[in-house]
């Protein structure tokens, strides 16, 4: 009996983890330019982050002079829109995952959204080995 309460759990797990996988794609489209653009909240993503450790004001440049698309107005995420971008399954699917630290705002604040929890932390922004990943607004 255990073990088919096991297996069922099991299978279970997988379908919500599979069915995250496919909402995100069908959220998300790749517009084939280095961008991702969120149907859901209109806003639209760089397809991967910056490649490199860098602190907060490195990563707030990086993010406010990305060309992705050859679109201009990119900026630093809030934590929020990292939030949703974690919750919705399209970080690590559709958008590519290299790092455990993203850089993000709130406010004049920095902060860092670790992708595997989604735990807000405050720090200071001379720290250097996190990721920027910059957003727009996708009108």
């Amino acid at each position: 009996m255990k073990k088919i309460l096991v297996l069922v759990c099991l299978v279970l797990f997988l379908g919500t983890l599979v069915s995250v996988e496919y909402a995100a794609a069908d959220r998300f489209v790749n517009n084939n330019d280095g961008t991702v653009t969120d149907t859901q909240t209109g806003l639209m993503w760089a397809n991967s982050d910056n490649g490199s450790n860098i602190d907060w004001y490195n990563a707030k440049s990086y993010c406010e002079g990305y060309s992705g698309g050859g679109k201009s107005g990119w900026r630093m995420p809030t934590t929020d829109e990292l939030g949703q971008l974690r919750n919705s399954g399209a970080y690590g699917s559709v958008i590519k995952k290299t790092a455990g630290y993203v850089w993000a705002t709130r406010g004049s604040e920095a902060a860092i959204f670790p992708s595997y929890s989604g735990f807000r932390k405050w720090t200071p922004q001379s720290v250097g080995n996190i990721r920027a990943l910059p957003v727009r607004s996708g009108k």
